[in-house]
């Protein structure tokens, strides 16, 4: 989950909400690193703001619990948040479901005797 914090936040308010954040992901599914990419300007304005914090929380749960609704949910409600983006890492038993299909889509030969590429 990407955050951009509010850029005109004082910095210790900036890390006591990603603390917060970061309490939240731990009580929810298992928490791997917090990246704090700094103060960065925005391609236009969010809310009137110039500037904005970015914060990169990463963690794992299981996609049935639905983790990463209920994180976006807390961010959504969060004045101090501009933006939040969450993306849903792909699973590995469903890269090798993908790899074979790709495979027998590939083999596939062609009138020519060819592999068929497409």
């Amino acid at each position: 989950t990407v955050v951009i914090f509010d850029g005109t936040l004082p910095e210790d308010a900036v890390q006591k909400e990603s603390a917060k954040i970061e309490e939240f992901i731990k009580s929810e599914a298992e928490f791997e690193r917090v990246e704090s990419w700094g103060k960065k300007s925005l391609a236009y304005l969010i809310n009137k703001k110039k500037t904005g914090v970015y914060n990169l929380f990463i963690y794992k749960g299981d996609s049935e619990k639905n983790y990463a609704g209920k994180i976006d949910k807390l961010l959504a409600l969060n004045d101090s948040v501009l933006r939040h983006l969450t993306c849903i890492r792909d699973i590995p038993k469903n890269v090798e479901k993908r790899r074979s299909r790709f495979a027998a889509i590939t083999a596939e030969p062609t009138e020519e005797g060819d592999l068929h590429h497409e």
